[in-house]
């Protein structure tokens, strides 16, 4: 269909009845066949949308009048949350993100991996799903009158809204971000100055409700030390601030964060299991979940007392170690070298024996595993969101394990990724979602593969 011949015009205003929800968010309604996506729409509705966008084979529009409203729509408890880009879905009620959740992993699973007959749990909610955040991220803006503002992206945008709660964040970390804030305009000498300072990010630890913030800055200003003094004095919680030299104001890459005052490291517990983390290294943002999550790779891994197990993008050992405690030998894949230091020392601490951890990128790796001849029990799999890629799937078939758990942040990757091991002998046998971030899109979703014949 070309876009001159589509039911829909940008500017159009049209009555909509919306039915699901889609990955990234946005609710979805058909209009004379076509697909409508509707920012803040909530399945359920009969709205009035105005068209932004029209290609060939889909439409998007903004909300502007709900003239029925789902049973799902609530109040959003956060006044910012349609300036702000963190929480998606906080206008619809919780049960119901949990039920469009399970929705879009089946959804994803059936139409991008192939997959329709997979067995698809319900997605495990929190019984409070507030307050669960270790890490926030802060963005610097210095307004007209020179006052430095710390706050969260708009949607889709890279303008700041200053924040003056965040009801998913840890309120450590709120504290935080209020005290930066009113120390770096008092101890900055001057707005260019206060201009050097672009992100504030925390990470608080759960289980010793202590806190690390790394300050990234253009070059190393002289209020950091400043800074770091007085918030370790006025926040006791905070036992550690760090900097970090920013390389370009709107992205995220920085250089390796190096200790002003304090601590590097914190250890959070997940169920039974303790880790030494730094500031520098991923770790799962919710703790309550991810305890969760790790019993249940474990259960589903299912090794054996002397059975291999390969931990794939292991970071600090949140699978591995728990892994490496049931099994035989345990190789961990990581190539950031915080999250490896970070691993080592839990070694260390668990007293392991059974561990080896090698530091390179899991695509480089797995096929020099493969050419080798390699052979192990089991596979499991944690990629970033962008999925592993068939790389990584193709060559983990061919270390033949008996079973691959794979553990994916995005519906779409996760369903790719299922289709790449489908492809080469490996069949889905279930799923189950987690909700690790509540009131936003996102669904963390573990999957166990078996080998066919």
């Amino acid at each position: 269909m070309n876009v001159a011949d589509a039911p829909v015009q940008v500017g159009d205003r049209i009555q909509l009845h919306l039915d699901s929800l889609a990955v990234g968010g946005e609710a979805v309604g058909r209009y004379q066949g076509m697909a409508v996506f509707v920012t803040w729409g909530c399945p359920g509705d009969e709205a009035i949308v105005e068209v932004t966008e029209v290609s060939a084979r889909f439409a998007r529009a903004q909300l502007t009048e709900v003239i029925s409203p789902s049973p799902d729509r609530v109040t959003p408890p956060c006044g910012s949350y349609r300036d702000c880009g963190g929480c998606q879905l906080e206008y619809i009620a919780y049960p119901a993100q949990l039920r469009h959740k399970t929705a879009m992993v089946r959804e994803a699973v059936a139409r991008i991996g192939g997959l329709p007959e997979v067995e698809i749990g319900e997605t495990w909610g929190m019984d409070a799903p507030w307050r669960y955040r270790s890490r926030a991220e802060y963005h610097a803006d210095v307004d007209a009158s020179g006052r430095v503002a710390l706050g969260f992206l708009r949607h889709h945008t890279h303008e700041v809204v200053p924040a003056d709660r965040c009801l998913v964040q840890h309120p450590i970390s709120e504290r935080i971000q209020e005290t930066v804030t009113r120390l770096a305009n008092r101890v900055a000498q001057s707005t260019e100055e206060r201009a050097r300072l672009y992100r504030v990010e925390t990470f608080v630890s759960f289980a010793q409700q202590q806190a690390l913030v790394t300050l990234i800055c253009e070059g190393r200003p002289g209020f950091v030390p400043l800074v770091a003094e007085a918030l370790m004095a006025e926040i006791p919680e905070v036992v550690g601030v760090l900097v970090a030299r920013a390389r370009g104001r709107t992205v995220a890459h920085r250089s390796p964060a190096e200790v002003v005052k304090g601590k590097s490291r914190l250890v959070e517990r997940l169920g039974e299991y303790e880790y030494h983390v730094s500031a520098d290294s991923f770790f799962q943002v919710n703790p309550a979940q991810a305890a969760r999550l790790v019993d249940l790779v474990v259960e589903w891994a299912g090794l054996g007392r002397q059975e291999s197990v390969i931990d794939a993008y292991c970071g600090v050992g949140t699978f591995l170690l728990p892994l490496a405690r049931h099994g035989g030998p345990a190789l961990g894949i990581e190539s950031e070298e915080s999250a490896l230091d970070d691993a080592r020392l839990n070694v260390t601490t668990w007293h392991l024996r059974n561990v080896h951890l090698q530091r390179g990128k899991v695509e480089k790796v797995l096929p020099e595993m493969a050419r080798e001849g390699g052979r192990c029990s089991v596979i499991v799999l944690d990629p970033p969101r962008r999925g592993c890629g068939p790389v990584v799937t193709t060559t983990a078939t061919r270390l033949r394990p008996r079973r691959i758990v794979l553990i994916s942040c995005h519906p779409a990757t996760l369903a790719r990724d299922l289709k790449g091991l489908a492809e080469h002998g490996y069949q889905p046998m279930k799923l189950q979602p987690v909700d690790m971030f509540p009131h936003t899109w996102h669904v963390e979703t573990v999957a166990v593969c078996e080998r066919r014949g």
